[in-house]
């Protein structure tokens, strides 16, 4: 018997995924060779292992019980290679979704270190809004997504990378009183946020709720560059990132709008499955928490760009 692991990586990811094309868009191969590598261990062991039903693709009687053995393999195939082969060599083309604000500040310092450290990994970064990166995971279009929140359920591994104060902030033009705003008195001036795709809205959303914050909104952008030149403007009351805006509080185009209570610090996390057996995903996360820095450029703060 020829069993190989591509042919067990092939059908594991087949199964999870419940199609041929999701696997191979993870796998990085074509929806044909997923379906050959299957029939061809199908053929090996002499069993049918997979239906194919208008739903997707679900696993037979055989194909359950080979399920638990195709992850141990793959388990196995990384440990020799952490042991015994060369430990150091971390390769591969893998997709990292980040949102628009680490885009704008150490996305490329991480393409940069990752260069460095692992030269055989090759990063396809995806720039979305958090919720739609999770989605893209959920679908196996990407492989990792760098977003804020610390839990996105059982099947995902969350590693912290960083956090950064994510304050009220308004113009010093809007007439603002000089002390700290209670929850309940945001609903008396339009507060600007991104848009319901944003990871941050879900991250903060229990903690408004439980301290009674309601919003007047006047508008919402899923471009935090457009949230920045309207609440510049002095439209309304927009909640950002401190190390990123501190260029502009510093101008006076902006002013902290303390409140009682200030929010928590916001968490980011590079957000991957559990059942991915690449030691890449765990390099990438490591040097993501080395290199997080949510500060303005020095060529921003000169040309005073965003």
């Amino acid at each position: 018997m020829h069993v190989t692991f591509k042919q067990l990586e092939a059908f594991y990811f087949s199964v999870t995924c419940a199609s041929f094309s999701a696997a191979a868009t993870k796998l990085h191969a074509t929806q044909s060779a997923m379906s050959k590598r299957i029939g061809e261990l199908e053929q090996e062991l002499g069993v049918q292992l997979v239906h194919r039903m208008p739903k997707g693709l679900v696993p037979t009687h055989a194909g359950n019980r080979l399920l638990g053995l195709a992850e141990e393999a793959m388990r196995l195939r990384e440990r020799i290679a952490a042991e015994v082969g060369q430990a150091d060599e971390i390769k591969g083309t893998y997709r990292i979704g980040v949102t628009e604000l680490i885009a704008l500040t150490w996305l490329t310092e991480l393409l940069r270190e990752l260069k460095l450290r692992h030269p055989a990994i090759q990063l396809e970064p995806v720039v979305d809004a958090g919720m739609n990166l999770f989605e893209d995971l959920e679908a196996n279009k990407i492989d990792m997504a760098i977003l804020p929140g610390t839990f996105w359920g059982e099947a995902y591994k969350s590693v912290e990378v960083g956090r950064v104060e994510d304050l009220w902030m308004a113009s010093p033009r809007l007439s603002l009183p000089d002390r700290p705003l209670k929850p309940e008195e945001f609903a008396e001036y339009p507060v600007l946020e991104q848009s319901a795709g944003s990871a941050k809205n879900a991250y903060y959303g229990a903690w408004r709720r439980e301290h009674g914050f309601r919003f007047k909104k006047a508008f919402s952008t899923n471009s935090l560059m457009v949230l920045r030149a309207l609440t510049i403007e002095g439209l309304g009351i927009s909640q950002l990132a401190l190390d990123y805006f501190a260029a502009d509080i510093e101008k006076g185009l902006l002013r902290v709008v303390e409140s009682d209570p200030m929010p928590p610090p916001l968490v980011y996390s590079a957000v991957f499955r559990h059942d991915e057996f690449s030691r890449a995903l765990e390099a990438i996360a490591q040097a993501s928490q080395d290199v997080c820095d949510f500060r303005r450029g020095p060529h921003d703060v000169a040309a005073g760009n965003v």
